[in-house]
């Protein structure tokens, strides 16, 4: 890794801070280095800034300084065009960032000695039917909700076979359906009562939001399916939100195809990596209640 680029969450305590060191640091071994145009105004930088949609070019990786927000965020702009990208922690949770902003030199030297691995994560594409709209990618989830109304939505799922023919899988009365990937199986799916899975598996799940009935539960199908989400309900607009960070609103009898997309993220991992470990130190995953001791 010679050619960095970098994204960051402005809003993060020290941010300025922490992308000075890592632009002193990158300046001293003689590399190069682009800032997207928003960090670059805060931080007062004037040169090599550029747009994050064109920050891909001529970069062999993004350092994304945040949270898992930011890491969707970096990845909803590079991932596509196959840039690998390395997550910084300066949030809280950091289920997809990889070190913490104190360990930023050492990893910058494994970058730029190429002592690291790529590992891939599937990637949902969702498109709007009969619409101009072009194709939203997802990393974690696509979601459709009933946005700031109170009120349930209705929605019909079919699953499209090979000969893509829809075939009907069920209707929701609910707040709202999420449309997961593994990776996303630990964020919203999870707070709504999905499976957690392992991210390498090939798998998408439909978990409904508050369903209206007691027989509706979370669906796992295989990756190579097609699911269509038709708006069934009359004169309630239902919002669609992609990663949580990209928001539209559908139409009654408005249908989304959600599908595995043609690429996968690359994201760069410099540490021996565990999911399960993550689960357990990020999520208490297995941890024993505590006792009161009355003795």
């Amino acid at each position: 890794m010679k050619r960095f680029g970098i994204i960051a969450h402005l809003k993060r305590p020290n941010i300025e801070r922490t992308t000075r060191v890592i632009i002193d640091w990158l300046k001293s071994q003689g590399l190069t280095y682009w800032i997207c145009k928003e960090l670059a105004d805060v931080i007062g930088e004037t040169e090599f800034v550029k747009p994050k949609k064109k920050l891909y070019e001529d970069i062999d990786c993004v350092l994304s300084l945040g949270g898992d927000g930011t890491m969707l965020s970096s990845i909803r702009n590079v991932g596509h065009h196959g840039i690998p990208v390395f997550g910084i922690n300066v949030g809280q949770l950091g289920f997809l960032t990889e070190i913490l902003a104190q360990d930023i030199p050492a990893a910058l030297e494994k970058l730029k000695n190429d002592d690291f691995e790529i590992e891939e994560r599937m990637v949902l594409e969702a498109k709007i039917l009969d619409s101009e709209c072009g194709s939203y990618y997802a990393l974690n989830d696509v979601v459709l909700d009933h946005g700031d109304s109170t009120r349930l939505i209705k929605l019909d799922l079919y699953q499209l076979n090979a000969s893509h023919e829809e075939l009907f899988v069920c209707p929701y009365n609910a707040d709202g359906l999420i449309i997961s990937t593994p990776t996303g199986s630990t964020a919203y799916n999870l707070a709504a009562g999905g499976p957690v899975l392992h991210p390498h598996l090939g798998a998408i799940i439909a978990s409904p939001i508050c369903p209206h009935t007691l027989t509706l539960r979370p669906i796992l199908f295989d990756d190579r399916s097609c699911l269509e989400i038709k708006v069934a309900l009359e004169n309630i607009d239902v919002r669609m939100t992609v990663d949580g960070q990209v928001r539209c609103n559908l139409e009654s009898g408005t249908r989304v195809r959600v599908c595995k997309a043609p690429h996968n993220i690359k994201l760069i991992r410099i540490k021996d990596y565990s999911f399960f470990e993550i689960l357990r130190t990020k999520l208490h995953w297995g941890a024993r209640p505590l006792t009161t001791n009355h003795d």
